[in-house]
């Protein structure tokens, strides 16, 4: 592993842009620390389709065509990174078997779910994402107050989840969030410690028709 760290491992830090969304391109990246963002515009918004991790790898598809990049690679934090160009990567195919089922694999599943998120992104409204997303978050992290039927969740964790997961930045959410309140579907509100929290009803989720 050392000496594909020396051969073609680089350093990259936070905000570069591997390649972009059109680019021409002929090189298969691999993290080896750090994580990176993958994501696609649609309708002139940006959808985040992955952020993958250490030991992830992407950019393979200009392995096998010869087409222009389908999204945009940008480095999340400081991190390593292997970058092989086709002729490296068609030895390690041949030489290593597991490799290659592995990717195979990988590349079926962020099809699927890539196919899913550019659906609902061209389908959804930012409002009815937004609530989508309330709903799952919720689930994992919501709770409910003691003296109502009020649902709770942290305003900044919520944040973080839905630009991770639904494409929508944090500048963006805010403002659909504060239309959403002047619409009395949800409050915000801060409790004794300062912390921000979105309070609702269960019946917000039937507004918009998503559960």
């Amino acid at each position: 592993m050392q000496d594909l760290n020396k051969k073609f491992g680089g350093i990259y830090q936070a905000g570069m842009v591997l390649f972009r969304e059109g680019d021409e391109g002929d090189e298969l990246f691999i993290i080896q620390t750090g994580s990176v963002k993958i994501s696609k515009k649609a309708k002139n918004a940006e959808t985040i389709l992955a952020t993958l991790k250490a030991g992830d790898f992407f950019g393979e598809m200009s392995m096998f065509t010869d087409k222009k990049r389908s999204a945009t690679a940008t480095v999340m934090e400081k991190s390593e990174i292997l970058t092989f160009k086709k002729t490296s990567f068609h030895f390690m195919i041949e030489q290593n078997q597991d490799f290659a089922l592995t990717m195979i694999k990988t590349m079926s599943e962020r099809l699927y779910r890539a196919d899913q998120k550019i659906g609902e992104l061209l389908s959804f409204s930012k409002e009815t994402r937004l609530l989508k997303e309330l709903a799952l978050f919720w689930q994992r992290e919501g709770k409910k107050q003691k003296e109502n039927d009020f649902l709770i969740i942290n305003y900044l964790n919520f944040l973080d989840h839905i630009f991770q997961n639904a494409g929508i930045d944090k500048k963006d959410a805010n403002h659909t969030i504060l239309e959403l309140k002047n619409k009395n579907l949800l409050n915000v509100q801060k409790d004794h410690s300062n912390v921000i929290y979105i309070t609702f009803k269960p019946e917000i989720f039937s507004y918009m028709e998503i559960i």
